[in-house]
């Protein structure tokens, strides 16, 4: 019987090892936070996953565009300038298929062909017709970007949000970090990119990073929480100076330095690096006018609550130590 007992144990604490190792970030946290525990004497609770605005479904935040219709299409000045042409593709059995990246290459082209076309025409009821087009394409850019964002695979696939954080060791996201950054630019009403946006589809689709950005901005600000209140809830048991024992603040100490400056902190200023480098865009997207459904997502991400929140935590988190340090009369660095 203490056989099976010991094979269960062992079984269960593989399980728990190899739960841990599908996310190294959350394992180094656990184990930064055990350590904190075992110096101090104290309890600590298991983690609870914080509760996250999740990206809604796509019926939830697809927007309706106006259809146009235009009755001089055929016209030989729009037949020259390649206009015709264009909407005669778009409207063709594969035109009709097309998905939401083709379909904002086609805005984009017709914007910027349109606008070529339009001094060539004389015939002012063309003309009229033309530039009453382009004011309603124009209208209309920023829905074609926003339903391209949270109904295309790619984007949906980019702002999903999985159970993992970001790895310890950042991989290189240079392409993706670029193609987001270009993408955002669309909403500057800049002039449509040289390339086609279809180009972009493949980083944005391949290299995903928002989504297990936004779970580590959330999930580190937990733990970080959670251990800072370890902490400053058995500071008490820290005794420093005169006579009194101070193995437990050498101790701690040491899980200071080894584990927190040497592994935690350098990790959380990567992620926040990261954050950086993306928030130009974010804060793009953030403008865009979106359904009410989305508001939770947007405030939390794009508009960076969530970043702040785990700023926050970060420098309460130094503030702690650094607390507990001064009431020891402790030299940080030495």
């Amino acid at each position: 019987m203490r056989g099976l007992k010991t094979i269960l144990l062992l079984i269960t604490l593989v399980g728990l090892v190899g739960c841990q190792s599908d996310d190294p970030a959350k394992a180094m946290m656990a184990d930064y936070y055990q350590r904190l525990g075992n110096v101090l004497d104290a309890p600590t609770p298991d983690f609870k996953t914080p509760a996250v605005p999740t990206l809604p479904r796509k019926r939830e935040l697809v927007q309706p565009l106006d259809a146009l219709r235009m009755g001089v299409l055929d016209a030989y000045e729009l037949r020259q300038c390649g206009l015709f042409n264009l909407i005669a593709e778009r409207n063709s059995s594969l035109g009709k298929v097309a998905d939401r990246f083709r379909q904002l290459d086609y805005e984009l082209n017709f914007l910027r062909i349109a606008e070529q076309c339009l001094p060539k025409v004389k015939d002012p009821s063309i003309q009229s017709e033309l530039e009453q087009a382009l004011a309603r394409k124009r209208e209309q850019r920023d829905t074609v970007i926003w339903n391209t964002l949270i109904d295309s695979d790619a984007w949906r696939g980019q702002l999903s949000l999985p159970t993992h954080t970001l790895p310890i060791e950042l991989p290189a996201h240079s392409n993706a970090i670029s193609t987001i950054e270009q993408f955002s630019q669309l909403l500057d009403n800049s002039p449509a990119p040289n390339e086609s946006v279809i180009d972009w589809q493949e980083s944005i689709e391949k290299q995903r990073i928002l989504g297990a950005l936004f779970v580590s901005l959330s999930n580190h600000t937990a733990w970080l929480n959670q251990t800072s209140e370890l902490i400053a809830n058995h500071q008490e048991k820290v005794l420093c100076g005169g006579n009194f024992d101070t193995t437990r603040l050498e101790r701690l100490q040491t899980v200071f330095y080894k584990f927190y400056v040497g592994d935690v902190q350098p990790y959380l200023a990567r992620v926040d690096g990261l954050y950086r480098d993306l928030s130009p865009a974010l804060s793009r997207f953030n403008q865009l006018q979106t359904p009410d459904a989305f508001s939770a997502y947007k405030n939390a991400y794009w508009q960076g609550e969530a970043y702040h929140q785990y700023k926050n935590a970060i420098k309460h988190h130094a503030d702690v130590w650094q607390q507990l340090f001064q009431r020891c009369d402790v030299k940080l660095g030495q």
